[in-house]
């Protein structure tokens, strides 16, 4: 039997597990590829870390060559198209078939459709906007900070808690908390939903740490000249440092395959298998409209699941497995 192509899409938590376990298991027989325009894999999740000065740029980023370890071929080209029908993956520089794709794209900030003057505030949910709210954090010397959500979904839902707690953090190591307040809103009825554990939890150490929600705010303008930022119900937050989330939608290229058709994601026919409506085609991570949070724990755990299940498919044997997950 002539090797078969298995190619994964993104280089992010859930396509870097993918490729490396199909790459283990079954890559001396067949051809395991993994695409990004990025050469490094990009640890997200430390981007609050480094926002804080506990990390930098090397200490979480890791060259996406090194599965070639593992037998994946990494090729470092930008995806113009996906095509289903031909069932081929289509690159700058050439085109790439498949007999199984992974697509894990993930999800892409447009801090640009923050209604107003967007460039007034910052995010970390970037490597460059993280380094950039570390360089205007280390100015700060006092005022009102206020931590906010444009739009549902996005990635990592506890993120912006877990920002206010860090911040609050490092302003009392460095003497400035008594004279800070801190302002959270969501344009959801509570913490990551408003209903729940997770979000009775997350109230709880708001409040302990003297740190003020603002719930269904969902913004009308942001002000720079001014600094403050208006809800649609009109209510207004005042901000010396102001952080917002921005809204997040999959990669362009998604649209133009004809993959996806709204934020979410992609489609997901079977979610056990993580299988779309294409044949042979499978997705994980952010870009996989799921009834999970969009967070590095799920795109990993889906992945051993595609990786597992095809891998099974191409040998012959094992036991296929499904996805069980437990996640706010």
């Amino acid at each position: 039997m002539a090797p078969a192509n298995i190619v994964i899409l993104g280089g992010g938590s859930g396509g870097v597990v993918a490729a490396s376990h199909l790459g283990h298991s079954i890559g001396q027989e067949h051809n395991v590829t993994l695409i990004d325009q990025r050469p490094t894999h990009v640890f997200q999740s430390s981007y609050l870390w480094m926002t804080m000065g506990k990390r930098e740029p090397s200490d979480i980023s890791r060259d996406l060559t090194a599965l070639g370890k593992r037998h994946v071929r990494f090729l470092n080209d930008r995806i113009t198209f996906i095509d289903t029908n031909r069932r081929k993956v289509v690159t700058e520089h050439g085109e790439t078939p498949y007999d199984r794709l992974v697509v894990s794209l993930g999800f892409q900030t447009h801090p640009e459709e923050i209604p107003g003057d967007a460039q007034a505030v910052h995010h970390p949910w970037e490597m460059d906007a993280a380094l950039r709210l570390r360089d205007a954090l280390s100015r700060f010397q006092g005022g009102r900070i206020v931590v906010g959500i444009a739009a549902t979904p996005y990635r990592c839902p506890p993120g912006p808690y877990e920002l206010t707690w860090l911040l609050e953090d490092e302003l009392r190591r460095r003497g400035i908390r008594e004279r800070t307040t801190i302002d959270l809103f969501t344009p959801e009825p509570g913490p990551v939903g408003g209903s729940g554990h997770p979000s009775e939890f997350i109230r709880e150490h708001l409040a302990l740490r003297g740190i003020a929600l603002h719930t269904d705010f969902a913004i009308s303008n942001v002000d720079g000249g001014g600094k403050s930022i208006r809800a649609q119900d009109g209510r207004d937050l005042a901000f010396d440092l102001g952080i917002i989330i921005p809204p997040h939608r999959p990669s362009e290229v998604l649209y133009e395959s004809g993959m996806v058709s709204e934020r979410a994601g992609i489609a997901i026919s079977d979610f056990d298998r993580l299988k779309t409506e294409w044949e042979g085609v499978y997705a994980i991570g952010d870009n996989a409209n799921m009834p999970a949070s969009k967070a590095g724990v799920v795109a990993h755990e889906e992945a051993d699941v595609v990786a597992n299940n095809i891998a099974v498919d191409m040998k012959g044997r094992g036991e296929p497995t499904r996805l069980k997950l437990q996640t706010i």
